[in-house]
């Protein structure tokens, strides 16, 4: 096998590693996942090979920026696949991550385009379950900390929000009960601003508290679709 190295005692062992990112938005009330085209027409996520002193979290950051011109964004690693048989060039374990952005992003890499996060696309190597662990892992933390300040502006209206969570969750909110439990999590605050979206009076601003990871699980009653 071609990309295969050999351990101390003689077995079989990767000869390289690699980095991929499942990079998600919401738009219009939609999942959507950022994907490239492969030469036999498969979706695949951005990624690449890790150099001999790269960092992972890095080495990712370095191949969003690089792919499709994300940079800043939010960015937690999911696991890493590690299975022999994934990438036809040989072992080669990849560490995935997942990214988070707001709905106005668009990549500069004219390669590079949004699909949906839940539909039946043919993908690259593993990419289908690293995408199936992105959604999964954005899903259970949606309701019990701050993960959509990746997929929020930094202030934003509380139908902004809910049309966030109901495009993560799959699912539709009641209005009053969303504002009302999500308030209740502790995790967003007022910012004291208005802004008008349309006719009648002007939202309210919120924001979250802050941009680092939290936790507010025991603030909230879990919110019931509409």
């Amino acid at each position: 096998m071609p990309w295969t190295a050999t351990n101390t005692e003689g077995r079989p062992a990767p000869a390289a590693l690699a980095v991929d990112a499942v990079v998600l938005r919401v738009a219009d009330r939609r999942l959507e996942v950022l994907a490239l085209r492969t030469e036999d027409g498969r979706r695949a996520l951005p990624g690449g090979l890790l150099g001999p002193r790269d960092d992972p979290a890095e080495a990712v950051r370095r191949v969003l920026a690089e792919k499709t011109g994300l940079d800043g964004i939010y960015l937690e690693q999911l696991a890493a696949f590690a299975d022999p048989d994934r990438d036809p060039r040989g072992w080669i374990p990849s560490i995935a991550h997942l990214a988070l952005v707001p709905a106005d992003t668009t990549p500069r890499d004219p390669a590079a385009r949004w699909v949906t996060a839940r539909g039946r696309h043919r993908w690259a190597h593993d990419h289908r379950d690293m995408l199936a662990l992105a959604v999964d892992r954005v899903e259970g933390k949606l309701w019990w900390s701050n993960v959509a300040v990746g997929l929020l502006p930094a202030a934003f209206t509380l139908s902004q929000a809910r049309a966030v969570y109901e495009g993560v969750a799959d699912t539709g909110y009641d209005g009053a009960t969303f504002a009302r439990d999500l308030k209740a999590t502790g995790l967003v605050e007022p910012t004291g601003e208005r802004r008008s979206d349309g006719p009648g009076r002007p939202a309210a601003l919120y924001r979250f508290v802050t941009a680092a990871p939290a936790w507010g699980a025991g603030r909230r009653k879990r919110v019931s679709p509409a």
